[in-house]
């Protein structure tokens, strides 16, 4: 492309002829030096430049890029850390990205695939040898030159050993590609020369496939399958598998080193192939046998807009910038995607997806990888008809408390004998919502349809945002949040509603566990003050005299406490610190927030990952949904000034939720939770989930079907207490049942 107006016609002596590519770290030229020889200058934009800090990872670049030489990566040949716009330059190379190849032609033939192998290899040989992890391998690195691969951009390679290894993982910060980060990326763990493998290994899929091994349609869904799915390796050569499936071990000491790569290679492809078998299967997930047609986006609907900005590069171009993030929140992508018009990839995001997506995410990918980029409204409304279980997506919403009291949840007095509803007229009830409550609905829909042969209940755990969204256009029966509405989200859910308004009916309750990893230790006593000044930083060992004074008798070591936090935004964040904001507000502070920052330069993880990285920390602390999350850990028990501390678990959590108070009004059932009960037993770190329905002007033939799945739902039983989900109290539950049966 030609130079813009406002572009610089020379950068360090170097004339520049035209660009090759902009990105969110800056702009790629082409350029001449006085000689003639051709180079490609990367600027980077002056609002960075004004910050010390990317100045000082910029210098850090440059002095990596300039320790590799070799075949197989771009030679530095010029650069200026202190000039006024830094800028470096490198040996231009004349050939497309990998990124680029694949996106316009398809994937490589196998035979190219492993010639590729070899040269990135010897590439991250070359790398390594000087002591450097490139941590941000991925197709767009990758540039395809006549004799060969070349690895570039060096931004945030850092020492394999020094004080400057682990600067970034120490502050909580997840940095790179989300497709392309190895485990120990996401987890906050030592990243080191197998962290490349694992790279490499993704690349090779991407070359050979045209998709990733773990793909998804969001930054959360890619975390998650990095971290505990098996990869996909769909369409990939027999002689390929045993060179990509090791390099993509979970385990990083379970990885080969590079040496023992390129002695896999030395024996040929067809070798290695006759000694591995073929290449597994995708899992699959039938569909209903009443599936429809995937209906278009309803109207109202904008689909994401593609990236702007972002120039195509021809030939020859630095590749995109790694993702830097500490929490935060997730945004509509497709994760892997080719870079728009052949461009640099857009950011990433290393956010993450929630624990219960485990069931459910592999499938869900599927659809959305294929549909690619900008169509994440339409998969949505796809997989809703499909009924394949749904998609992951981003959680848009920040919820606000409910002002006011009303009557109590509890009133009302003992619930009558309750037997499940009579079955509604055969069809599908089609909902969306909170993936929070995914596994939840999954034991209500078994239940429901075993009793129902001729019902069927399809759940899209697209988050609560997106849910109220699909309510109000019409594509699901009913959303289910874990938030009650904010003022904004009642308003837009409205549409939905002619003659009448959106209401919350309660479903079930969901504890959040605070979570410890002390040897010695099996049982631990915490008070919300306590608490408050241990996530803020303010107590540091766990021998401190406010957790003694708490626990006494017990002896406590004098281990220094790690605190894990959760940087994405989630409900549960939200949950744990509106009970801390309620009970100790001059010690947290009176404003809950969904998101939080990583204390004393501690962990930061995705809200997925939470028990992973506290069991693999001693004297580590963090809270996480209860169930399977907490498996494993000490769950600590809540001093509430009730008679005796309270333990973590689902009927302590029905017994909290019968203390909360109704807000609402009419049909609407909006509890607001008593944080600062007393009551004998009951935990008060809890999640409501809400079906959200219209108190009138509903569709009659929707609401004939969603109404006896529901009543199923609060029917007296287990409800999915097997599943770390509390029951509603009675009482409660006898009035959701009779404002259901109110609606119209």
């Amino acid at each position: 492309m030609t130079l813009r107006d406002g572009d610089p016609r020379t950068v360090g002596g170097y004339r520049l002829e035209g660009r090759l590519g902009a990105g969110g770290m800056g702009v790629v030229y082409r350029a001449r030096s006085l000689s003639g020889r051709q180079v490609a200058v990367k600027v980077i934009r002056p609002e960075l430049a004004d910050a010390p800090a990317f100045r000082e990872r910029f210098r850090r670049e440059v002095t990596a890029a300039r320790q590799v030489s070799g075949a197989f990566t771009a030679p530095v040949v010029d650069a200026d850390a202190d000039a006024e716009a830094p800028w470096l330059a490198t040996l231009f190379v004349a050939g497309p990205s990998l990124a680029e190849r694949v996106h316009e032609q398809g994937p490589l033939p196998a035979v190219e695939v492993w010639m590729l192998a070899a040269g990135l290899l010897e590439a991250l040989r070359d790398i390594h040898r000087v002591g450097l992890v490139h941590r941000d391998l991925k197709p767009g690195n990758v540039l395809l030159a006549q004799d060969g691969p070349r690895v570039i951009d060096f931004g945030i390679a850092r020492a394999v050993d020094g004080p400057d290894a682990t600067a970034l993982t120490r502050t909580g910060v997840a940095i790179g590609t989300p497709p392309f980060m190895a485990p120990e990326q996401f987890l906050g763990g030592e990243v080191g020369p197998a962290a490349d493998v694992f790279a490499l290994g993704s690349v090779l899929v991407h070359a050979a496939t045209g998709h990733g091994p773990f793909d998804g349609d969001n930054t959360h869904a890619v975390s998650f399958r990095v971290v505990y799915e098996d990869p996909d390796m769909t369409g990939l050569a027999p002689e390929l598998v045993p060179l990509v499936e090791s390099c993509l071990t979970k385990d990083p000491a379970d990885r080969p080193t590079i040496p023992d790569l390129l002695t896999l290679l030395a024996a040929g492809p067809s070798a290695a192939g006759r000694a591995h078998g073929p290449a597994p299967a995708a899992p699959t997930t039938p569909a209903p046998s009443d599936a429809v047609a995937a209906p278009g986006p309803p109207d109202g609907v904008v689909l994401p807009a593609p990236a702007v900005g972002v120039s195509p590069a021809p030939d020859g171009v630095f590749g995109p910038p790694p993702t830097v993030t500490a929490g935060a929140p997730p945004v509509p992508e497709e994760a892997g995607a080719p870079p728009v018009s052949g461009g640099p990839e857009p950011e990433r995001d290393a956010g993450a997806v929630d624990q219960e997506h485990r069931t459910w995410l592999r499938r869900a990918v599927e659809a959305p990888r294929r549909m690619r980029r900008m169509r994440v409204a339409v998969a949505v409304a796809a997989v809703v008809a499909l009924g394949t279980g749904g998609i992951a997506a981003w959680q848009g919403l920040r919820d606000e408390d409910k002002g006011g009291r009303g009557a109590a949840a509890a009133s009302g007095g003992a619930s009558p004998g309750a037997s499940a509803p009579a079955c509604g007229p055969a069809g599908a009830v089609n909902a969306a919502g909170a993936s929070s409550f995914k596994v939840a609905m999954d034991h209500w829909a078994a239940g429901y349809q075993a009793s129902c042969p001729a019902a069927r209940t399809n759940y899209a755990p697209t988050g609560s945002g997106a849910g109220i969204q699909q309510f109000r256009d019409g594509s699901v029966d009913f959303a289910l949040v874990d938030r009650t509405l904010t003022a904004a989200q009642v308003e837009s859910a409205a549409a939905r509603c002619p003659g009448g308004k959106p209401v919350h009916l309660p479903l079930g309750v969901l504890p959040v566990a605070v979570v410890v990893n002390l040897p010695g230790v099996d049982a631990l006593t915490l008070d919300a003050p306590t608490l408050a000044r241990i996530f803020r930083g303010q107590i540091t060992r766990w021998n401190h005299a406010e957790i003694a004074a708490v626990n006494p008798g017990r002896l406590l070591p004098d281990t220094a406490i790690q605190v894990v936090t959760p940087t994405d935004e989630s409900s549960t964040t939200l949950a744990f610190t509106q009970y801390l904001s309620k009970v100790v507000p001059t010690g947290w502070g009176s404003i809950p927030q969904s998101s939080l920052a990583p204390v004393n330069g501690g962990p930061g993880v995705s809200s997925a990952l939470v028990a992973q990285a506290v069991k693999q920390r001693a004297g580590a602390v963090s809270f996480t949904r209860f169930g399977g999350e907490s498996a494993g850990l000490t769950t600590v028990r809540l001093a509430t000034g009730a008679p005796e501390p309270v333990d973590v678990g689902t009927d302590s959590a029905t017994k909290a939720a019968a203390t909360a108070r109704i807000t609402g009004t009419g049909a609407d059932l909006a509890l607001e939770p008593d944080s600062t009960t007393k009551a004998a037993g009951a935990y008060p770190i809890m999640q409501i989930g809400y079906a959200v329905l219209c108190d009138g002007g509903n569709d009659g033939a929707a609401l004939a079907r969603t109404r006896p799945f529901l009543g199923s739902v609060v029917a007296e039983g287990d409800g999915a207490t097997q599943s770390g989900y509390g029951k509603l109290p009675p009482a409660l539950a006898q009035k959701v049942r009779q404002n259901l049966a109110t609606l119209r």
